[in-house]
């Protein structure tokens, strides 16, 4: 078997689950204008894998302080002066330059930043060959689950993106006297702390001081139990109502909008109200188009959530006649995402209370799975249609 097209067509989550769910063996080569990245499978599990814009792991290991530059430059030799067809990382831990365990760890590491970075990769194209797993360098040997690697490297972006923005955006501490001194990016777990000596902000809003100790948030404090009901088999249906009930905990009200090319289209929802209609089937019959402004659109191109206020645009306009009335202080909306393919959309507010929604990071990251999920199921769908049709 060979699988080979172009990324634009078809997605690595995409890829991923085709070698995932059929537990195959092979090689996966992806090229693409600026390098080539190279993922070696075994029945369906990662166990090697490279890209010309991530460091090999023997100069990450030395980066990190765990072998040293002439540990290195030694197992470099022995490998090619010796003809030892042993990767390096191998020779480092026969010569007792770095433990098994720590060796493990840090190549497993290292696959998630792999992944990582293909995430980023859009365009190029890619092809799957079939065959006995073999690598040029270190292997896992137990390897690594294709889900498990997509939610952590996609964990992994979204606090590299954060800590961009916050680089980019904090303006730098300064020191008594005035002078500017480097502040260092605070940690998701320092943003999601609160604080008892609060200051207040130009703005007279409070700021944290960091404090006091971290409050009670419901979205993290649900989002582990939310996840393992997910992580078993289930339908699209199934994980539209998880999205739904976890949505539920944190606003008011909120619908799931199908994405499809030209438009999106209402799938399910909770909280909406009608006196003389069923909410579900009134839902299903509001439709938004992707070719005039709103900010469906925006979240959809950008495939990033959104938190604020909604502008007076003739879409958002008709959406909120027909799911009710009323005008939102600020609305949420979230992108369910299969790779790089938006396939669904959440939008909620607080509507009729109008209180301020709160922290939503745990209801996103359960999101990013459910968009993961949705995928799953949607080509473990054609897989089974595949086979009935083979069998007729």
């Amino acid at each position: 078997m060979s699988l080979e097209g172009r990324l634009e067509d078809l997605g690595l989550a995409d890829i991923f689950q085709i070698i995932s769910l059929s537990k195959r063996s092979g090689v996966l080569t992806i090229i693409r204008k600026e390098g080539t990245g190279r993922l070696v499978f075994n029945r369906g599990m990662l166990i090697f894998g490279s890209s010309d814009s991530v460091s090999r792991l023997g100069y990450t290991l030395v980066k990190k302080g765990l072998v040293t530059t002439e540990e290195l430059e030694k197992a470099l030799r022995l490998q090619k002066a010796g003809g030892m067809k042993l990767p390096v990382g191998a020779i480092l831990e026969k010569t007792g330059a770095i433990s098994k365990e720590v060796l493990e760890e840090e190549l497993r590491n290292h696959l998630v930043e792999v992944v990582r970075d293909f995430l980023n990769w859009e365009s190029g194209s890619f092809h799957f060959e079939l065959g006995s797993p073999t690598a040029n360098d270190l292997t896992l040997d137990a390897g690594l689950n294709l889900e498990f690697l997509m939610m952590e490297a996609s964990r992994r972006q979204d606090e590299y993106e954060r800590n961009q923005m916050e680089q980019n955006t904090l303006p730098p501490a300064t020191e008594n006297n005035g002078s500017a001194v480097a502040r260092s990016p605070s940690s998701p777990l320092e943003e999601m702390a609160g604080s008892t000596d609060l200051s207040p902000s130009s703005d007279g809003t409070p700021v944290s001081n960091g404090s006091e100790k971290p409050s009670y948030r419901k979205d993290l404090a649900l989002l582990t139990s939310m996840i393992e009901e997910l992580s078993g088999p289930a339908s699209g249906s199934e994980i539209t109502l998880l999205v739904l009930r976890f949505a539920s905990e944190v606003m008011n009200r909120a619908i799931i909008f199908l994405v499809r090319r030209d438009d999106i289209l209402g799938l399910g929802q909770f909280g909406l109200q009608f006196k003389d209609a069923s909410a579900d089937e009134k839902i299903r019959e509001v439709q938004i188009p992707l070719n005039e402004p709103s900010i469906f659109r925006d979240v959809i191109e950008k495939r990033s959530s959104y938190k604020g206020i909604l502008t007076q645009e003739n879409w958002h306009r008709y959406f909120l006649d027909q799911i009710g009335g009323g005008w939102p202080k600020d609305v949420f909306l979230t992108p369910l995402l299969n790779g790089s393919e938006v396939i669904a959309l959440l939008y909620g507010d607080n509507l009729p209370e109008q209180t301020p929604i709160p922290e939503t990071e745990g209801l996103e990251a359960f999101v990013r799975v459910a968009g993961f999920a949705f995928g799953k199921a949607k080509l473990e769908r054609k897989l089974q249609e595949t086979r009935q049709k083979g069998t007729v």
